[in-house]
């Protein structure tokens, strides 16, 4: 199973022949207008086929999940982990809760020092190991049982949800029978992730405007000379740096490229405008923030892997996964202010190295 990506030769070829074809319409007119056109189209064409192929001069770094007649090996870039047939008591494809089309590998180890030969696997309950960064289609998945069916054991190995989904009631009902129901959401709080301090931008704000008056008054009350021309140009480094760092911090409050952290009493919710990333407090043991605004959370039970595919780029190597963008100085104290109150008592909390007294909320439990 090949995750290698590919080269874009064809599609760098068709845009440099279009950026190509349009310059040169664009040369061969007559007037001034269509000539400039023809360059500017012609050239982004010829621009983004450049760039299609600086990226495809490298060689591609190998990615695939190699089943053979000697054993199982994965390869990135190069050889990161092999296990023979011998080592695996059986393998398992169980399929992703939610995805019916993504299925991931599972090995079962044949003896307990199978860890100590093999870095390259993630741990999951019940002494198995996933088979990481790689997930198969169901046309793959049934051929992976298949070759692994020749050599061991096929073993199942449903991958059941933390929070079990209410069954459904009976058709007719005689009497009241109470049934499971989720946990409402009671309060939250939304965390602009990169957010700038607005005191900060305000404090800003009232020294430039007492710098950038005091320059006018000096240039047009003031005597000419070396002061006057000093005063000139600070005034025009004061409108030109404002204008900067405001479109920095407009720019910071864009959909395309703010982050949302979005905390409750049920979860926590990461988006942004590319992805978003959901999760249950039941799912969570241990949430902590650092000290450079890091975000990072340990699950509740080792099968998280399996049923959180999406939050694998999240992992680190000690079993906690941290997202992707640190908070910033505004979003770390509204954290602070608020995470406390909306934290089950059985999610244990660190801030900066110590943990914050957690009071008694009306969080999930």
């Amino acid at each position: 199973m090949s995750r290698t990506a590919g080269r874009h030769w064809a599609q760098a070829g068709v845009l440099l022949v279009i950026g190509a074809g349009i310059v040169w319409l664009g040369l061969s007119a007559s007037q001034q207008g269509p000539r400039v056109a023809g360059c500017v189209f012609g050239g982004g064409f010829l621009l983004l086929g450049l760039i299609l192929v600086v990226r495809s001069l490298p060689e591609p770094v190998v990615n695939e999940l190699v089943f053979d007649a000697s054993g199982i090996s994965r390869i990135v870039g190069g050889v990161v982990w092999a296990a023979r047939w011998d080592e695996l008591a059986a393998v398992a494809v169980p399929a992703e809760p939610g995805r019916e089309h993504s299925f991931r590998v599972v090995l079962e180890p044949a003896d307990a020092r199978f860890a100590e030969r093999h870095r390259g696997l993630t741990p999951v309950g019940g002494g198995q190991w996933l088979v990481s960064g790689i997930t198969l289609s169901a046309g793959e998945a049934g051929r992976v049982r298949e070759i692994a069916g020749l050599f061991v054991g096929v073993a199942e190995r449903p991958v059941a949800p933390v929070v079990p989904e209410p069954s459904p009631p009976p058709a007719r009902v005689d009497r009241f029978v109470p049934t499971s129901a989720t946990v409402p959401e009671l309060d939250h709080v939304s965390i602009h992730v990169n957010g700038w301090d607005r005191r900060k931008v305000w404090l800003f704000d009232f020294a430039m405007a007492m710098l950038g008056i005091g320059a006018y008054v000096a240039v047009e009350f003031g005597p000419s000379g070396f002061l006057h021309t000093v005063c000139r140009i600070l005034l025009g480094a004061v409108i030109v740096l404002v204008g900067v760092v405001h479109a920095f911090e407009f720019n910071s409050r864009k959909r395309e490229l703010r982050a949302d952290l979005r905390l409750s009493n049920v979860g926590f919710r990461w988006k942004t405008f590319y992805r978003k990333f959901e999760l249950s407090w039941r799912e969570v043991a241990e949430l902590r923030l650092r000290t450079d605004g890091t975000l990072e959370f340990r699950p509740a039970d080792l099968d998280f892997p399996l049923r959180h595919g999406d939050a694998e780029k999240f992992a680190l190597s000690d079993g906690w996964y941290r997202l992707p963008r640190p908070l910033s100085s505004a979003a770390t104290r509204k954290f602070t202010a608020h995470a406390p109150a909306l934290l089950p008592r059985e999610v244990v909390l660190t801030v900066d190295g110590g943990a914050p007294p957690t009071p008694i909320t009306r969080g999930a439990t």
